[in-house]
């Protein structure tokens, strides 16, 4: 089985009290609805993933797709309340980056609250289609037409409980609907519900990290599919709870957007004495179905790829391996392989230090 990941090719936040000014630079993206005094501020984020390079190598069978999960990484949010919910729609219309900040290089080119593209002049367009695109939360006022436009009818949503967390929503549905052509692929909007911006709460101000950022933690989105195949042929499968797992063919460094084959190897670790004349050692076995690998970052110890169904380990007649798909990875990286083996339903963790530098 096997993981995607597609980095953000443009991102910027939009805010109400700043109707004119772009923040396309700008290294964190704002998700708030916040009061200063009697005025209200809301901000909304836009995100786009261009998704022509992944179509293609899906239609030449090199990449697969069942998931598709938008990955935000918070930091350093803001007297956010108890319990909120905030949604994730697909944009209906084109929109531009921009070069601004929000507090020291002010720009109007570039989308912001009022215009897609302030220069331009070219506004958010006020209208309804079918009943699924929606120009804001109300048809008057400071919302009317502004803020941006979706597709009222895809959406995604998460719900925070008691503390901020970083975002892993299922955009499953919306991308397939880029994939297909249903829609056009303009990006994604990210903002509180309807209902929570109309109201009089204050629900502080969520920060995420921007494809600006200098940090590892680019907004991304995170495709899964199942690339898994098992055939063991004569091999004899692993069934002892003490046992050993490590990598035949690993090396210390790999190319980005390469995918190699790691050939896993599982051993017991106290051999049955016998009177053959093979070294039990020597003999390969096949670890069971339900064995899983995961990589994390080394240095800052996140999660690249999680242990999932998307991470079961494939097995043919030489033993088990997984293919690893390292297109867009973060380069000048340090990575370490993890394993998770389930044997009669208990599983067992083994980290080895199969750690690898990924180069360009």
């Amino acid at each position: 089985m096997a993981y995607y990941f597609l980095t953000a090719s443009k991102d910027a936040s939009v805010y109400l009290q700043q109707p004119d000014q772009n923040a396309g630079l700008d290294e964190v993206l704002e998700v708030s609805k916040v009061y200063y005094g009697g005025v209200k501020d809301v901000s909304r984020a836009l995100l786009k993933f261009e998704t022509n390079g992944f179509s293609s190598s899906l239609s030449n069978g090199s990449v697969g797709f069942e998931e598709a999960k938008l990955i935000l990484k918070e930091t350093e949010s803001e007297e956010v309340p108890l319990e909120f919910n905030i949604n994730i729609y697909p944009v209906s219309q084109s929109w531009e980056m921009g070069k601004g900040t929000r507090f020291d290089n002010i720009e109007t080119a570039g989308v912001t609250w009022n215009y897609r593209e302030g220069d331009s002049s070219l506004r958010w367009v006020n209208n309804v289609v079918g009943g699924n695109i929606v120009f804001a939360t109300n048809t008057t006022g400071s919302f009317a037409g502004r803020g941006g436009v979706w597709h009222s009818n895809l959406s995604s949503s998460k719900s925070f409980t008691y503390k901020t967390e970083d975002v892993d929503a299922d955009i499953t549905t919306i991308f397939q609907s880029w994939l297909s052509g249903s829609i056009q692929n303009e990006g994604l909007i990210v903002k509180h519900e309807n209902s929570s911006e109309e109201d009089t709460n204050d629900y502080g101000i969520l920060k995420f990290f921007s494809k600006e950022t200098n940090t590892i933690h680019q907004p991304k989105v995170r495709i899964g599919w199942n690339d898994v195949s098992f055939s063991t042929g004569s091999l004899t499968e692993l069934t002892s709870e003490e046992i050993k797992v490590g990598i035949r063919n690993f090396k210390k460094h790999y190319k980005v957007n390469t995918t190699p084959k790691l050939r896993v190897v599982g051993r017991d670790l106290y051999p049955t004495k016998t009177f053959s004349s093979t070294a039990q050692y020597s003999i390969s076995k096949f670890l069971p179905t339900t064995s899983y690998y995961q990589i994390c970052d080394y240095h800052s110890g996140e999660t690249i790829i999680p242990f999932s169904n998307y991470t079961k380990l494939s097995c043919d007649t030489d033993g088990n391996y997984f293919n690893l798909n390292l297109s867009n990875w973060e380069v000048d990286r340090v990575y370490n392989i993890e394993f998770k083996i389930t044997i009669g339903g208990v599983d067992y963790f083994f980290d080895n230090d199969y750690t690898f530098s990924l180069i360009s």
